[in-house]
């Protein structure tokens, strides 16, 4: 398999348990699995969070009631927001790097289709140059042509006034 086709086929895996399994164990790794598994990544990060908040809750309140109901109403549910919230940071910034990389594969794609227009494009450049009009020069020439003109001249030119020489 060339690269050009190892590329191309690098894409997600079908949404089947059949697919997902394929998937897992491609050792070429050519189909992002990664994506596919987040939702459920998340549930599970939730869930396993909430059993352990629940569990130092209760074993707070076995230690004592003053601390149980500080893990039942403060330290539990700050934590779980915590975890929560890092979580999906995490999840959606590898979310953001799997869509840069589809993005980047079809600039790829694009920019060979567009090979030729550089070359053209410096041609075009080449002769707005030219025009004194685009440079944003008004036709004059500059006092590093006229090597004799005077110091009064430059001062002038300096202090930005548009005062006749």
């Amino acid at each position: 398999m060339s690269r050009e086709e190892h590329r191309r086929s690098f894409s997600r895996a079908s949404n089947t348990a059949h697919g997902y399994f394929n998937a897992l164990f491609d050792f070429s790794f050519t189909k992002f699995i990664t994506v596919q598994m987040f939702p459920v990544l998340y549930g599970v990060i939730l869930a396993s969070t909430l059993i352990g908040v629940v569990y130092f809750t209760v074993e707070a309140f076995l230690t004592s009631w003053w601390r149980g109901l500080f893990y039942l109403f403060v330290a539990g549910p700050v934590g779980f927001i915590t975890v929560a919230t890092i979580t999906r940071a995490l999840m959606e910034f590898y979310l953001v790097v799997f869509h840069i990389y589809e993005d980047m594969e079809e600039i790829r794609i694009i920019s060979k289709r567009f090979s030729g227009l550089s070359e053209s494009m410096e041609s075009v450049a080449g002769i707005t140059r030219r025009l004194p009009f685009l440079n944003g020069t008004n036709g004059s020439k500059s006092t590093k042509e006229h090597p004799d003109s005077g110091s009064q001249r430059t001062r002038r030119r300096r202090n930005n006034k548009a005062e006749p020489l």
